[in-house]
């Protein structure tokens, strides 16, 4: 739209009126150049823009607070009323409507973006501040200043400018991906084993992958013949549902008796499943493709979750998961694996939890002990100032945050929702079937409460608005991950005296796990990517040969057993797009901040650690730790401790 010979005019009369300002005049025009349409005015309406709206150097600070308080203002309130108009989706509140179904796919931000641009407000941004290069932010951030982090993270969320149509057919078709992934649940007591005998007596509703496969790891505390066929039982349901041939009339029904093995319901051959699970992902794909040709330089959704949302390139994370799971200490704790379970690895042994502490209680002892403190989900709020207490935060600290922390009962497996603006609340959601919480609702919550307690320090201790959060995801996930590995120890139960090399051999374990469930989710995106149109049926072929090709790599040389497709079970590939890497890293992130905290307090160095704020997880890291990301810690960690627990040195 902006010809080259306006844009040096301009750039010629704003030198004249600012000759100290050539390099800044230069870089803001540029930038406002190519983001300008015909919409926004002519050229002489770009040319009267950018002289009156150019701010001198010395004035500059007094714009940056200015922005920072505003963007505030807008970003709280409308976090806030989108959460309103979606409580029945995120919240069990009862039977949802199909007025609230209408109601939460109705999210008025979806058009901030372009209101920026069209009220010149965007413009604003990146007349007077500089977006920098990734690339450069990534060199040089360890010398920017607290100011110059505001400014970059200012004129970079306007680089790009999506139409809200885009933005709002994107989120609608998120909305309907949840929608299908809340309302996958299974009636465990309806699932049968090989023979059609009844294997579950619990009148349980379990989710799908999180109920099931948390379900699962509550047999390990027996190694009988009777829980292995439990455990057997839904590795064979999680296979159907990866496979597409699960019954929908089996879905959050226990009407009829469903067989995995041989895929019947009420004794009948089960035929004509629909594809719906891999539609979804499809049609997250799709959507994300709309927004492509608004992101020059990045023009995938692969290439824009790495290098400009994670600001870790996808080839370094690979490397760093590649690490953990061809790494010697993975041989050695499936080793220990197999000595303490007593038989040959089975593919659902990714999800072994014999190394947590509470390996040596049942879970009924584990339910019991979170119903006498934890009854339901109004007495863990009260109890969070003493949660935080007992993790180490002074008692001030502890009830500013609690003051600020929500408990809501989850229609879903259970989430955190940060508050946006500073007099707003932080949402701990976490499922609690008929309003009581079981362990796991305690488990889910201590993470969530993780979660919480970061963003609630994040946008409080912030010197900057615009620097509001962490580097990337995995870095809340780290802190989630850290408060949920002490549930123990806020209920009262005494740790053992291996529980550091426990918690090691676990942390590990688990990294290794959605390690490759990430691998698979990257997979299937470079696929989509490199094909562009496919059909569902051609999705879900590809996936499920993703996950064998991941499995047979790297988890057949210590499982000996080829071809599972386990790996593609995760509901975040259906309905959260490329978030799976978050996970190990978070796990990685998180041990290297654990190890931080086993020399230093939780509770005090928390706050400064989430100071810092959304600068690029490289600093952040050294800035909180010392240290760069790195998976070597808890590689080097697992090993000693699995080499100690089998008996060697």
């Amino acid at each position: 739209m902006i010809s080259s010979k306006i844009a040096n005019k301009i750039k010629k009369d704003l030198f004249k009126k600012y000759p100290k300002e050539k390099e800044r005049i230069k870089t803001g025009v540029e930038q406002c150049s190519l983001l300008w349409t015909k919409e926004d005015g002519n050229e002489k309406a770009f040319y009267d823009f950018c002289l009156n709206n150019f701010v001198q150097e010395n004035q500059i600070n007094y714009l940056l607070k200015k922005f920072d308080s505003k963007y505030e203002s807008i970003n709280g309130r409308l976090t806030a009323l989108f959460l309103d108009l979606r409580k029945e989706l995120d919240e069990d509140t009862g039977e949802m409507k199909p007025e609230d179904s209408l109601f939460s796919s109705l999210n008025l931000a979806s058009h901030l973006r372009e209101d920026l641009f069209e009220k010149k407000i965007a413009f604003l941004a990146l007349l007077n501040f500089k977006a920098e290069k990734t690339h450069t932010a990534l060199t040089q951030g360890g010398k920017w200043t607290r100011e110059k982090w505001a400014s970059h993270r200012l004129a970079q969320r306007h680089l790009f400018r999506v139409p809200s149509k885009v933005t709002s057919f994107i989120s609608d078709t998120y909305n309907k991906s949840s929608q299908y992934v809340y309302s996958y649940n299974i009636k465990i007591n309806a699932l049968t084993g090989p023979e059609g005998e009844k294997l579950f007596n619990e009148g349980l509703r379990l989710i799908s992958h999180w109920g099931l496969r948390d379900h699962l790891k509550t047999y390990y505390y027996s190694n009988s013949k009777e829980n292995v066929k439990r455990q057997e039982t839904i590795e064979k349901l999680m296979e159907r549902i990866v496979y597409q041939e699960v019954p929908e009339e089996f879905i959050n029904s226990d009407k009829l008796n469903y067989n995995p093995f041989e895929n019947t319901l009420g004794g009948k051959k089960v035929k004509g499943v629909k594809n719906e699970r891999y539609k979804h992902l499809r049609n997250i794909f799709t959507a994300h493709e709309k927004e492509n040709p608004y992101y020059p330089g990045y023009e995938t959704l692969y290439e824009r979750r790495f290098n400009l949302e994670r600001e870790i390139p996808a080839v370094e994370v690979k490397k760093i998961f590649e690490s953990v799971l061809k790494s010697e200490a993975a041989f050695k704790t499936a080793e220990l694996i197999k000595k303490r379970i007593g038989r040959e690895l089975k593919p659902f042994d990714i999800w072994y939890d014999g190394f947590k502490d509470r390996g040596a209680f049942t879970a009924d002892e584990l339910d019991k002990a979170v119903s006498k403190s934890f009854p339901d989900l109004k007495a863990f709020e009260k109890n969070i100032p003493s949660i935080l207490v007992k993790l180490g935060f002074d008692f001030k600290t502890a009830d500013f945050l609690a003051q600020r922390i929500e408990v809501d009962p989850a229609r879903g497996a259970g989430h955190a929702w940060g508050p946006e603006m500073k007099g707003e609340k932080a949402h701990l959601r976490t499922r609690a079937e008929n309003g009581k919480c079981s362990y796991q609702t305690f488990n889910v919550a201590m993470h969530e409460l993780g979660h919480c307690v970061e963003q609630v320090f994040s946008l409080y201790k912030n010197d900057y608005y615009l620097l509001n959060g962490v580097p990337n995801t995995a870095f809340t996930e780290a802190f989630a991950f850290v408060f949920q590995g002490k549930d123990l120890d806020i209920l009262g139960f005494e740790k053992s005296k291996e529980t550091k090399n426990l918690k090691a051999l676990d942390i590990f374990w688990s990294t290794l796990e959605i390690s490759g469930v990430a691998l698979t989710d990257m997979a299937v995106w470079e696929w989509m990517h490199k094909k562009k149109k496919f059909s569902d049926y051609e999705l879900k072929e590809t996936v499920i040969k993703s996950a064998k090709d991941i499995w047979n790599k790297y988890y057949y040389p210590l499982f000996k057993v080829k071809d599972s497709p386990i790996l593609a079970i995760y509901s975040h590939m259906i309905y959260h797009a490329l978030y799976l890497p978050d996970y190990p890293l978070g796990h990685i992130i998180g041990w290297q901040i654990e190890e931080f905290f086993e020399k230093n307090s939780l509770g005090k160095h928390m706050e400064r650690m989430c100071a810092c704020g959304s600068i690029t997880p490289k600093e952040w890291m050294i800035k909180a730790t010392g240290e760069e990301i790195s998976a070597k810690s808890l590689i080097n960690s697992a090993l000693k401790a699995a080499n100690l627990l089998s008996g060697g040195k």
